[in-house]
């Protein structure tokens, strides 16, 4: 038994080994019948090798000096000295760089004051009397409207009433004093702070604004247009206004005034001042005593008109009637503490030496009412305006006519005849009225002129 199995195990080892060497043999055979290429194999390598290169992407931006991220770039930064396009790169960024252009120097306005400035200024310097000052400003429906300081109410918008004048600042345009603009948000122009480059202040400018009327008070031709309806209150025999004029007279007569509007004054204080001027001017030179204003047709004339037909006088008549609401805004409520309302008589002075008047220091109202009158009339057909729209404003004391010329060989009043009352001041006119008057020297039943149409305020 022992002897069968030795010789198996003999047998399958003999087996093995002579498989094993035949396996050998043949892979000995093939490599001498196909001989390995070894350049071949290590061209295969080199390919694998290239293979994994192209899969790692190189930072484009590295190479060109730009790469912000450094070390934390996801992408490829090789090692080693620098590139050339990145030497070149640096080296045109230095040869390249240009030095910063001189940029040309814009020179800043200066600041202009602001309307809310300009409006505490008037309201709390006691040099500037606002009643003289008016406020322009842009209206959502009327455009630009004026309207006298004093008229606003100053307030905070949340704390003023509903049937208070009251606008926002910015809405503000200009400021006037007596007609002349201090200050022009869209013009830049501050005369009152002298801000925004200008060289005058509000206190020169009055003084030139005070001194320009009074040389064009001065220069003034009362023959020209306001005066006309004082020429026809000389007698009180009441022949009419006709019987007044010669036959020179009425070649002129077709462009003469024939109505007039005007405040009447009710200040029988300032009558009995004023009566006391003309009685010392006639006490003096009697050939003057027809020449003086009747202290019950004293008046402050507004507008010059010739009414070509009966129908223009009710053309201007209810002219009056549509105007009369919006001059009773602009003058405001009937109080004391209302300088709208107030105008004050204070000195004397003449129209070429040929008509002495009282000087008036009027409101803002006034010169705005006086141009409202104005415009309104030029749109009225058959209505012509005779005045022009600069007039001075006067009340009318004494006016040389022509038949005292005539008598008297003179036109001039000497200045010697009312020299004791030239600064006196002669009280107060409320501006409370406006009458539509036909010029003539027959008088109504309360001794003023035939008035056509009167509004009160």
């Amino acid at each position: 038994m022992s002897l069968d199995i030795v010789i198996l195990d003999y047998m399958g080892e003999t087996s093995n080994s002579k498989t094993a060497a035949m396996a050998q043999a043949e892979t000995v055979e093939a490599n001498s019948i196909f001989p390995m290429d070894d350049s071949k194999s290590n061209l295969e390598l080199d390919q694998n090798s290239d293979e994994s290169d192209e899969k790692i992407e190189i930072c484009s931006f590295y190479l060109e000096g730009k790469c912000r991220f450094g070390e934390s770039c996801f992408n490829f930064h090789p090692e080693g000295p620098m590139l050339p396009t990145q030497e070149k790169i640096k080296s045109n960024k230095k040869q390249g760089k240009k030095k910063p252009t001189e940029k040309p120097e814009i020179t800043k306005k200066p600041p202009l004051k602001t309307a809310g400035d300009v409006r505490k200024r008037i309201q709390w310097d006691s040099d500037l009397p606002a009643e003289y000052f008016t406020v322009g400003y842009l209206d959502r429906i009327d455009g630009i409207v004026e309207k006298p300081f004093n008229a606003f109410t100053w307030e905070h918008l949340a704390l003023v009433d509903i049937d208070d004048l009251a606008i926002p600042q910015h809405r503000i345009q200009y400021f006037k004093y007596k007609g002349t603009k201090v200050w022009d948000k869209n013009k830049r122009l501050d005369n009152v702070y002298g801000s925004a480059g200008n060289k005058y202040t509000i206190t020169e400018i009055m003084k030139q604004v005070d001194e320009e009327l009074r040389v064009k008070a001065s220069t003034f031709d009362p023959d020209d247009d306001s005066d006309d309806e004082d020429m026809f209150v000389l007698d009180s025999g009441g022949g009419g206004r006709i019987a007044e004029l010669s036959y020179e007279d009425h070649v002129k007569e077709k462009d003469r005034a024939t109505h007039f509007l005007c405040i009447r004054v009710q200040n029988n204080d300032l009558a009995r001042a004023v009566h006391n001027v003309q009685l010392k001017v006639i006490e003096n030179d009697d050939s003057l005593r027809n020449c003086i204003m009747p202290t019950e047709i004293l008046h402050i004339t507004l507008a010059m008109v010739h009414c070509h037909s009966p129908e223009s006088i009710i053309a201007v008549t209810s002219l009056m009637n549509e105007l009369e609401p919006q001059l009773k805004r602009l003058v405001g409520e009937d109080l004391e503490s209302n300088l709208e309302r107030s105008i004050t008589a204070k000195g004397l002075s003449t129209f070429g030496a040929r008509v002495l008047y009282t000087q008036l220091d009027v409101p803002a109202s006034f010169n705005i009412a006086a141009r409202i009158i104005f415009e309104s009339l030029q749109h009225l057909d058959d209505v012509t305006c005779t005045n022009h729209f600069d007039f001075v404003p006067h009340m009318t004391l004494l006016k040389v006519n022509r038949i005292a010329t005539r008598e008297r060989h003179s036109k001039y009043i000497n200045s010697c005849l009312y020299s004791d009352y030239i600064h006196d001041e002669f009280g107060k006119i409320k501006f409370d009225n406006i009458h539509f008057c036909f010029i003539d020297d027959k008088r109504g039943d309360d001794g003023f002129y035939v008035t056509c149409k009167r509004i009160n305020f």
